[in-house]
């Protein structure tokens, strides 16, 4: 006698998958998005933190060849005479009546100049970019803007530091950069000019 199956039991078993299974593949998956997403915007915010980076230190070594290029005008004068003609602080600013801009060729060299046009490169390359050359005077300590120390030294002439500070987020004005002083970078670069 043959048994007779329910026809129940007769039924194939599920094949596919339920929407819960579908969602919580959905959900886990939009996690993996949104942390790729996160990867992405730290590793742009970083390269781009680099690249400002890199062209602080480019326009560093800009101004110093500069005034290697210039020593009459680079060099500290004797005791008594005025300051090295490259001298020039964080206040002054591109004034194009006194040279040509970035990039534009600069003409009879001559250290007003060459100053001028770095602090026009250094506005146009770097968010808020502001620039410092400091003469270092012997036997005296110096503190720059990025809170380093250079130790007195002994040279009678011709050792400068060349600062440059810029935004690190982009901000817009300075009033921004007044309230968040710690958004600020630099670059510091000490350097000997002619004949020690």
């Amino acid at each position: 006698m043959a048994s007779r199956l329910h026809p129940i039991a007769l039924a194939r078993p599920q094949a596919g998958v339920s929407l819960i299974e579908v969602l919580v593949s959905i959900v886990l998956l939009s996690f993996g998005i949104v942390g790729l997403a996160g990867l992405q915007l730290h590793g742009s915010r970083f390269n781009h933190s680099a690249y400002l980076s890199s062209q602080a230190t480019n326009l560093a070594h800009d101004i110093a060849d500069r005034m290697r290029a210039n020593l009459a005008a680079a060099n500290l004068p004797a005791a008594g005479l005025p300051a090295s003609a490259y001298v020039t602080g964080f206040a002054d600013v591109f004034d194009p009546a006194h040279g040509p801009a970035c990039n534009a060729v600069l003409g009879a060299a001559s250290a007003a100049r060459d100053v001028n046009q770095w602090k026009s490169c250094l506005e146009l390359a770097l968010p808020l970019g502001q620039g410092r050359v400091s003469e270092l005077n012997p036997g005296l300590n110096y503190t720059d803007a990025c809170g380093v120390t250079h130790a007195a030294h002994n040279h009678p002439a011709g050792l400068f530091v060349i600062e440059i500070t810029w935004s690190r987020l982009r901000i817009q004005n300075e009033d921004d950069l007044a309230r968040n002083p710690n958004r600020l970078e630099c670059v510091v670069l000490r350097t000997e000019v002619g004949p020690t």
